[in-house]
C-alpha cells in the first residue's frame, strides 16, 4: 500500500503506527459482534485515500468541531 505523506509532512504531523493493547482485540470483536457496543457513532468522517482527501481530512481534524474520529476507507 503506498500512502502519501506529503501532506501530513506539509503539517509537520507525526504519523505513529501502535502495536499497543494487541491482547485487547478478541475482547473487542466479541463485544463489537454481539452487539454490547456501537462504535458507529464515534466514526464522524470518513475520507478517501486520495491525495486531495488526506488533505481534507487532516483539516476536518484540525478543525475540531464535530470531528470526533476521521477514518481512512482503503
Amino acid at each position: 500500500m503506498t500512502v502519501p505523506l506529503t501532506p501530513a509532512a506539509a503539517r509537520e504531523v507525526d504519523v505513529v503506527g501502535v502495536f499497543r493493547y494487541r491482547n485487547t482485540w478478541p475482547l473487542c470483536l466479541e463485544f463489537l459482534s454481539s452487539g454490547k457496543i456501537d462504535v458507529k457513532p464515534l466514526i464522524t468522517h470518513r475520507f478517501g485515500f486520495s491525495e486531495k482527501e488526506v488533505e481534507d481530512a487532516f483539516e476536518t481534524s484540525a478543525r475540531g468541531g464535530n470531528a470526533i474520529k476521521v477514518m481512512f476507507n482503503l
